[in-house]
């Protein structure tokens, strides 16, 4: 009560007292292809040292795509590669257009620095006891803005559209596999056929013979139409049949058990009877 601005700014329960405890942060380094092979690829712009690439030989990494791969060494000079660049090896072959990126951690030093200061938070004296101030509240009151990184700025990822081929299937393998697994899709023709560009003329035969056809194909129509109804008619008749003989079953059922039940009652009522007759003539 005594002392003037204290207050209790947190409050916690130590868990554990661990000096050696690392503190990590994820790292993304992200690289690009720029020679592939059947299950090799050369990656630039991930590492900027062969120290670096030494350092993280045997990491995993992955492609956009979702093909895994593994570091495996740093590249020469003589292999055309820039600084940094390393070798890979991949699950499947790698496009130029692939991005590859490594998912890693690397700890953060934490500055060990502690004053307790127990002896001045009540102070015997008038004096009021004023702590350290923080580096938020220096540039706050010297009204100074924190220092700008320029390679913690957000940047606009600019990726052009990827082009795949098309999938082409050699003549030799389609003529070796079954015939319901050969491609179905035939290739676009430049000009029309011949059936395209013929004008086709009928003769007068052949006219009366189209005709004749075309005539017989309507007369089967129309029977297969008037089959069909003929077909539907019958079925919702014998539906309605089996309808009616279903509710006629069940009332024949409902009255033989009414019957059934009102001619036990009958005899229960008469057998009671008899009994209280036989017990008056023993009195």
């Amino acid at each position: 009560p005594g002392a003037k601005g204290f207050r209790v700014s947190a409050t916690g329960v130590t868990l554990e007292r661990d000096s050696q405890r690392r503190v990590m942060k994820k790292l993304k380094l992200v690289g690009y292809p720029f020679k592939t092979f059947k299950n090799t690829a050369f990656i630039k712009d991930m590492f900027s040292s062969a120290l670096e690439v030494a350092r993280f030989e045997g990491a995993s990494v992955r492609t956009v795509s979702g093909i895994r791969g593994q570091i495996k060494k740093a590249l020469r000079s003589s292999d055309g590669g820039a600084e940094g660049a390393c070798r890979c090896s991949f699950e499947d072959k790698l496009l130029l257009s692939d991005i590859v990126f490594l998912r890693a951690w690397v700890p953060v030093e934490v500055p060990r620095f502690c004053a307790a200061a127990d002896t001045m938070l009540h102070p015997s004296t008038g004096e009021v006891w004023r702590g350290m101030r923080t580096v938020g509240q220096l540039r706050r009151e010297l009204g100074e803005a924190p220092p700008l990184l320029q390679d913690s700025v957000y940047r606009a990822v600019e990726r052009a559209p990827r082009k795949f081929n098309s999938l082409k299937v050699p003549k030799a393998l389609q003529a070796a596999l079954p015939f319901k697994s050969k491609p179905k899709v035939a290739a676009k023709r430049s000009r029309p056929t011949l059936e395209q560009r013929r004008a086709v003329v009928l003769s007068k035969e052949e006219k009366a013979a189209q005709r004749l056809v075309q005539e017989l194909q309507m007369l089967r129509n129309v029977s297969t139409q008037r089959a069909k109804e003929g077909a539907a008619r019958r079925a919702e008749a014998k539906r309605k049949n089996e309808a009616r003989d279903v509710q006629a079953r069940a009332e024949h059922t409902r009255e033989q058990k009414k019957a059934r039940h009102v001619a036990r009652g009958l005899a229960e009522k008469s057998a009671s009877m008899k009994r209280s007759y036989g017990k008056k003539r023993d009195d």
